[in-house]
């Protein structure tokens, strides 16, 4: 496989479905830096995996997951279904989310979230898509 691509597909992934650096209104002056990303796509989900694992050497025990799914979904096989899809272990995934019945019930695995905080990681990643938008866009300066 073409590293360049993962590694653009990957930014990509995360520029339009993951969380940004935000102020941390719990401390004053604090900034935070997740890693997150979050989509019910499978393929999404498995490609974003194989960029921070194997592009940005993020050590997958460190991941967390968190899914979220309705009420009247089956919650031991959207569980096993995202372990087996990600490749991370049942202990590592949190508290999952129960909203009420949706309108596609029981029709779904429910929404997967990879989550991670790493600043320098974070970084990285901001400085990274810079630069491939830079390429694309010149002069267009910093992305939003």
């Amino acid at each position: 496989m073409d590293r360049s691509l993962l590694m653009t597909f990957g930014l990509a992934i995360w520029w339009g479905e993951g969380s940004k650096s935000r102020r941390d209104k719990r401390w004053k002056n604090a900034v935070s830096y997740p890693i997150e990303i979050t989509n019910t796509n499978p393929l999404i989900i498995k490609i974003a995996m194989m960029f921070l694992v194997d592009e940005l050497s993020v050590p997958i025990e460190k991941l967390r997951i968190q899914i979220q799914i309705h009420e009247g979904d089956n919650l031991d096989q959207c569980l096993a279904f995202w372990s087996k899809t990600t490749g991370v272990s049942l202990e590592k995934f949190q508290k999952t989310i129960v909203r009420p019945k949706g309108n596609k019930p029981g029709k779904t695995m429910g929404t997967c979230k990879i989550r991670w905080s790493d600043k320098e990681t974070y970084c990285k990643m901001r400085r990274l898509l810079d630069e491939i938008i830079e390429e694309i866009v010149p002069g267009c300066g910093a992305v939003g």
